[in-house]
């Protein structure tokens, strides 16, 4: 047990250690280039706009998400996304419903790959995954019905970190293509653009 224990600590330890080469006094170090942990999280918030078909029928939304970000060194970052989204229905289904939304919970796993360090830090995003699709309407004289599926989906985008104190920023917008089949929208892929802000720890 004492083994166990002492080869867990040992990989604690080395995960949560800054690379080696932000420790030297290389290239890569210096005031310019802020140490970057193996393991982070973020957390962040924001709008989401609905585009293509999904503009016809969805308002503005909202969205939130929380990620984990493993720094591999010289190698893109690991970005392990969960994210959350709600939009209400335009009024163009009115007749059919009386009011209505549509709220979507995904799993993204993906690469985040980092252009230049420094104190503002641009960078790209790319990942799969699964997209649950929750559908809640209020039709005439029939109550609420909630349909849910899970559907596949891409994301990219890209954004800007910067260091503010003893933490780091971002700001990043993004590309959402889940694709579905036709339903509510009479579309077989819903595509949104999440504008996000907020911190990595």
């Amino acid at each position: 047990m004492q083994r166990v224990t002492k080869i867990l600590v040992a990989i604690a330890l080395f995960a949560v250690a800054p690379p080696a080469f932000a420790q030297g006094e290389g290239v890569m170090s210096g005031p310019a280039m802020p140490q970057q942990h193996r393991l982070r999280i973020g957390f962040g918030g924001g709008m989401e706009v609905p585009t293509s078909n999904a503009g016809d029928f969805y308002k503005n939304g909202v969205t939130g998400q929380g990620f984990l970000l493993i720094n591999l060194g010289v190698l893109p970052a690991i970005r392990l996304n969960l994210g959350y989204s709600r939009f209400d229905f335009k009024n163009a289904l009115a007749g059919e419903i009386q009011n209505g939304n549509s709220q979507i919970l995904s799993g993204v796993a993906g690469m985040r790959f980092n252009l230049l360090p420094g104190k503002v830090r641009p960078y790209l995003l790319a990942g799969v995954g699964a997209f649950n699709i929750r559908n809640t309407v209020n039709a005439d004289g029939s109550g609420s019905v909630s349909q849910s599926a899970t559907k596949f989906g891409i994301d990219g985008g890209a954004g800007l970190a910067f260091t503010i104190g003893h933490v780091d920023a971002f700001v990043e917008g993004r590309v959402q293509n889940v694709y579905t089949d036709q339903g509510v929208m009479d579309t077989k892929s819903i595509r949104t653009i999440p504008v996000t802000f907020g911190i990595i720890f």
